[in-house]
């Protein structure tokens, strides 16, 4: 793992769980292309790259070096994306549609 100058790691220190639900919600349904990807999550670039570096140094999607370098969620994305909607369903009330698919 690098480390900056200011001694962080480069993770992220606080990410908001909202923003990252909505990226994994975004590739629940299948593989996207970053340009798609950041708009269905309603991101500008910067904070789109910042959050997309995270999940990726997490494991929880990967880029296809194929396939136009489509971003897709990898297993464990998928587990991730479960636990955090079903989580934030019981908090905040909401409808629970953690629903994945290929």
């Amino acid at each position: 793992m690098e480390v900056r100058r200011n001694g962080s790691t480069g993770m992220m220190d606080r990410p908001d769980l909202f923003v990252i639900g909505r990226l994994l919600e975004a590739l629940a349904p299948g593989p996207l292309l970053r340009t798609q990807l950041q708009q269905k999550a309603g991101l500008n670039y910067t904070v789109f790259q910042r959050y997309l570096d995270f999940l990726t140094r997490l494991g929880l999607v990967a880029i296809r070096p194929t396939d136009d370098g489509r971003v897709e969620l990898s297993a464990k994305g998928v587990d991730a994306y479960r636990f955090l909607s079903e989580g934030l369903a019981r908090i905040f009330g909401l409808s629970n549609q953690a629903k994945v698919g290929g």
